[in-house]
């Protein structure tokens, strides 16, 4: 049940480019900033270009014709998160099938022409409907997704091609069943370094009468998908959250952190006796960025430099930076000075 979920939870997200997925929930309460263009004079024909360049992918992805989607790409395009060209055909593809009536919609931030090259922000959502999966539910369950990120481009003659994108935040969830009265929160950190450790924590409001049980896992951010194990865990009134430490992968791959909750409700059949019935389930899948840790060290840091004077005496002192511009016989230093045997 839960690797169904993620499945399409999973999906969702790696779909989520920076001109394709998710909700539109906070366009209803937060009003939309201005689209900025930082531009040369020279420049506003490029900026023009690049606009209907964004506009055709998105009315391409909206009739799902991949063809439109990829004519955009260069062949050599590779994303912030490794995936190549035949990548992200692959899950298009996938995700088309999973989500045959997906919409996407995009709002651009900003567009930065710099010569052959541009770049542009946007926050991407994605709604869809769930598939019916008699396990789960009889109904169909929703999807939304919500990220923010960056597509970079560059000229190729008098065309732009996508070269890479860059994703900054990323959210997805998965929902069957009634979850409107219920409240429900993940935290977890959307960057970390790699190797370290980091803590999530899922927060579920149980309702009255209700049992809930959750799960959850961390998983490479990776195409295909190769999702985690993990049990699930009963909550109660008295212990409404879970809470799990993980640590980054070393390999400076992103990372997705998956919670999975459910509700069963109590009741009792016409004999009177107890009845457990599944009332839904909610995926939510959330990105980590993993950040690369900086393998810089300052040679020889415990350096010293020694001077002899005419007097007899050494002074010590630390080694200045490189090209620091001072006099190493200078003074300065607060080093005491160290008698030495008088030579014969």
């Amino acid at each position: 049940m839960r690797k169904i979920v993620f499945s399409l939870s999973l999906l969702a997200m790696l779909a989520t480019s920076p001109l394709g997925l998710p909700v539109a929930h906070a366009a209803k309460t937060v009003p939309a900033p201005s689209l900025h263009i930082e531009v040369s004079k020279t420049d506003l024909q490029d900026a023009t270009a690049v606009q209907e360049v964004l506009r055709d992918l998105m009315a391409a992805s909206n009739r799902h014709e991949m063809d439109g989607v990829l004519r955009h790409y260069s062949p050599n395009f590779s994303s912030g998160d490794s995936l190549s060209l035949k990548d992200i055909r692959g899950l298009i593809q996938d995700t088309w099938k999973m989500f045959p009536d997906i919409k996407y919609d995009s709002q651009v931030l900003e567009i930065r022409i710099n010569g052959g090259w541009a770049t542009v922000e946007s926050i991407d959502t994605a709604t869809a409907t769930a598939k019916v999966d008699p396990v789960i539910s009889s109904k169909p369950g929703t999807m939304k997704s919500r990220s923010r990120g960056m597509l970079y481009l560059h000229k190729v003659g008098k065309q732009w091609e996508i070269v890479s994108d860059a994703t900054l935040y990323e959210k997805a969830t998965i929902i069957y069943g009634p979850f409107d009265n219920v409240d429900i929160d993940v935290e977890s950190p959307e960057q970390v370094f790699s190797g370290d450790a980091y803590t999530a924590k899922v927060k579920v409001g149980v309702p009255s009468g209700n049992i809930a049980f959750a799960t959850l896992s961390q998983e490479p951010l990776t195409y295909p998908q190769h999702s985690s194990k993990d049990k699930f865990r009963t909550l109660s009134t008295d212990k409404t959250d879970l809470e799990r430490i993980f640590k980054a992968n070393a390999s400076n791959n992103n990372e997705v952190v998956t919670a999975t909750v459910g509700f069963t409700e109590i009741g009792q059949d016409d004999q009177e006796r107890p009845t457990i019935n599944l009332k839904g389930i909610l995926t939510v899948v959330k990105r980590v960025n993993v950040i690369p840790k900086s393998s810089f060290q300052e040679e020889n840091p415990a350096q010293q430099i020694t001077h002899s004077t005419a007097d007899g005496k050494v002074k010590v002192e630390p080694a200045l930076p490189s090209g620091s511009g001072e006099d190493d016989d200078m003074g300065g230093s607060n080093q005491p000075e160290l008698e030495t045997p008088p030579q014969d």
